[in-house]
């Protein structure tokens, strides 16, 4: 685990804190970041409260992300899970790319049909897989780096709210 960070709370109104989430951050290595990130989510989600097939998408969501990072950008990648109140509500890779337009452009482009076969090709098939399996809920932000503090792309997806 690279670190796990509690946010300055801000206090509100009636001065209690209003900022509540939690954030806890992995390193992963360039030569097996999609295994460890498989690993580590599992590991973590594991003990909540989630159907195993939808522990399955999720887990099939991180590996997709992790490999798009490692394949198309530059390193250090981190694994981010964001809690509120204990319980892990998103997850997000982040890398040290510039690609959040292009990847939020994919990620939110509409469902078409090929023409050809040779269409399939062009790239972003994972990344519509992403969008299929977490319904839409993700995307993309500039964040930097805990590791290294370098500016780079997340890309995040909610997790379900359990039941």
């Amino acid at each position: 685990m690279l670190i796990e960070h509690v946010p300055v709370p801000d206090p509100g109104e009636y001065g209690r804190a209003q900022n509540r989430f939690r954030m806890t951050a992995w390193c992963l290595p360039p030569g097996n970041a999609a295994r460890r990130a498989r690993e580590v989510f599992r590991d973590r989600l594991a003990k909540l409260p989630l159907a195993a097939d939808v522990l399955d998408e999720l887990e099939i969501v991180v590996s997709e992300l992790v490999t798009n990072a490692t394949r198309y950008a530059p390193g250090p990648y981190e694994l981010r899970l964001l809690h509120d109140h204990g319980l892990p509500v998103r997850a997000e890779v982040v890398d040290a790319g510039a690609g959040t337009t292009l990847i939020d452009h994919l990620l939110h482009r509409p469902p078409a049909v090929p023409d050809r076969i040779d269409d399939l090709e062009l790239g972003g098939r994972g990344l519509r897989i992403v969008t299929e399996l977490t319904h839409g809920h993700c995307g993309t932000q500039w964040t930097r780096l805990c590791g290294t503090g370098q500016l780079g792309t997340g890309v995040w997806f909610d997790l379900p709210t359990q039941t």
